[in-house]
C-alpha cells in the first residue's frame, strides 16, 4: 500500500555537506493561545477547502480500512496510532498553506528571505485523535476542485504541534519548505513584526542543525537562515541541475 504526501517526501541522500544553521537572538517562549492561533490560521483557509478536506479524510480512513487484516497495520501506515479503530475519532486541526521560494530568486538574494516566498497551492491539514497529532494531510485544487493529494508525515504533524505552542503565540504562522533544500520552517512574527523563523524536522536534519524545538530554542532572524539554504540550494543545483 502506497499513501504519497508528495510535496512533504524528505529525501536528505540528495543533500551533501551543509553548514549548521546558524541561530539569531534568542526569543522567549510566546503565551500562547490555541484558540487565538486556530482562528487566525482558519481565516486564511480558502472557501470549502476545510469541508472538502473532512471529506477526504474519511474517504481516505475508508479506503485503507478496507485493506488491513486481522486488525494488523501494514508497513508504512500514514497514521500514528496503533490500530486503525482510533481513526473513527480522527479530526482536522490546523490547516496551512505551504509556501517556498523559486532557488534562483534564493541564490540572487538582495532582499529579505520573507519577501521571497510565495504560496504553492498545496494545503495541509494536521490530522488529531484526541487532540494528538497522527500525521498531515496534503489537500491539492485540480481542476478547480479540492483532492487530497496523501496523508502521512506523522513526525512533522507532531514537530508542528510543539513548534506551533513553543512560537506561534497568539497568530497564524507560515509554512516554509525549501525543497531543494529538504528544509521546513515554521515563520512566526516578533513584538516588532519582523519575521523569525523556526527550523522543523527537515531542516534539523538537513542543515545539520542537532538542536530540539524546546522552549530554549532561538528564532533564527532572515539572515541567519539565508546563507545555509542559498549554500544547500547551490549544491543542489550542482548536483542534480533543477
Amino acid at each position: 500500500m502506497k499513501f504519497p504526501l508528495k510535496s512533504l517526501a524528505i529525501s536528505i541522500a540528495m543533500l551533501t555537506s551543509i553548514p549548521v544553521l546558524a541561530q539569531g537572538a534568542g526569543s522567549a517562549r510566546l503565551s500562547f493561545d490555541a484558540q487565538a492561533v486556530a482562528k487566525a490560521s482558519a481565516a486564511r483557509e480558502p472557501a470549502g477547502l476545510r469541508n472538502a478536506a473532512n471529506i477526504g479524510l474519511r474517504n481516505l480512513i475508508s479506503e485503507i480500512s478496507k485493506d488491513i487484516k486481522n486488525g494488523e497495520l501494514p508497513e508504512g501506515f500514514p497514521f500514528d496510532v496503533s490500530d486503525i479503530s482510533e481513526l473513527k475519532n480522527a479530526t482536522l486541526g490546523l490547516g496551512f498553506e505551504v509556501y517556498s521560494a523559486h532557488p534562483q530568486t534564493l541564490l540572487a538574494g538582495g532582499r529579505p528571505f520573507d519577501q521571497m516566498l510565495m504560496g504553492t497551492g498545496v494545503w495541509n491539514f494536521v490530522v488529531l485523535v484526541e487532540n494528538n497529532p497522527v500525521a498531515l494531510l496534503e489537500l491539492e485544487k485540480i481542476n478547480g476542485k479540492w483532492q487530497v493529494n496523501g496523508a502521512g508525515a506523522a513526525k512533522l504533524a507532531q514537530d508542528l504541534h510543539v513548534s506551533t505552542q513553543n512560537f506561534a503565540g497568539k497568530n497564524a504562522f507560515r509554512f516554509i519548505r525549501i525543497y531543494q533544500a529538504t528544509a521546513d520552517f515554521m515563520e512566526v512574527k516578533d513584538m516588532e513584526g519582523r519575521a523569525r523563523y523556526a527550523p522543523l524536522l527537515a531542516a534539523r536534519q538537513s542543515l545539520r542543525s542537532t538542536q530540539a524545538v524546546n522552549t530554549e530554542t532561538p528564532l533564527a532572524a532572515s539572515q541567519d537562515v539565508l546563507p545555509a539554504l542559498q549554500n544547500a540550494v547551490r549544491n543542489h543545483l550542482e548536483r542534480f541541475g533543477k
